[in-house]
């Protein structure tokens, strides 16, 4: 079975249509934003770049972004009413239980199967906050450029450096997700 083949499998056995969907929407439009950036030039007065490539990379880069703060907060909105907050956010009341018992086996050199309230859970919850914050910062940060407002350039660099740990995690999601899906289907033969 090919690795596309298996992950496809994966995401249909775990995720409903909908949200299987935009997960992939999502990333898709995330990782084509991040090498778009690399072109993009808004100077710190406020002009985009007059280059070609600048100047379509930098209004690509606008054009996505917007598309993404309507599919993300709803991609959101839809784990919240499937999962609920405290799923992805269990430490916030408390509940460390399964995290706990997560780490044990972390330390046991054990990859723990992704549980309500478990690290998988809050990374993920992670994941959802940070893609809020860079689709707020990027939003107000365009908001901001089209007013002229003079704090601006400030939210562009917040907008920057959010990104920078949204990609981090981007990253750290994929292969440890790759890596679970893998151990998944090991098992799955080992066990038949």
């Amino acid at each position: 079975m090919s690795p596309i083949t298996l992950v496809k499998n994966y995401f249909q056995e775990k995720m409903p249509p909908a949200i299987r969907h935009l997960h992939i929407i999502i990333m898709l439009l995330i990782v084509a934003q991040i090498i778009i950036s690399n072109f993009i030039e808004v100077e710190r007065d406020g002009k985009i770049g007059t280059e070609f490539i600048e100047f379509y990379a930098t209004w690509l880069h606008f054009i996505v972004g917007l598309l993404l703060v309507p599919l993300i907060i709803t991609f959101v909105a839809l784990e919240f009413k499937r999962y609920g907050f405290s799923y992805f956010f269990p430490y916030l009341n408390g509940n460390f239980a399964q995290l706990l018992n997560d780490i044990k086996q972390l330390l046991s050199f054990k990859l723990p199967e992704a549980k309500p309230y478990g690290l998988a859970a809050i990374i993920q919850g992670l994941g959802l906050g940070a893609v809020l914050l860079v689709v707020g910062s990027g939003l107000t940060w365009f908001i901001g450029w089209n007013v002229g407002a003079s704090w601006e350039h400030d939210i562009k660099e917040l907008h920057e450096l959010l990104t920078g740990l949204v990609e981090a995690y981007l990253i750290g999601h994929g292969v440890v997700g790759v890596l679970h899906i893998w151990l998944s289907k090991t098992e799955k033969k080992s066990a038949v």
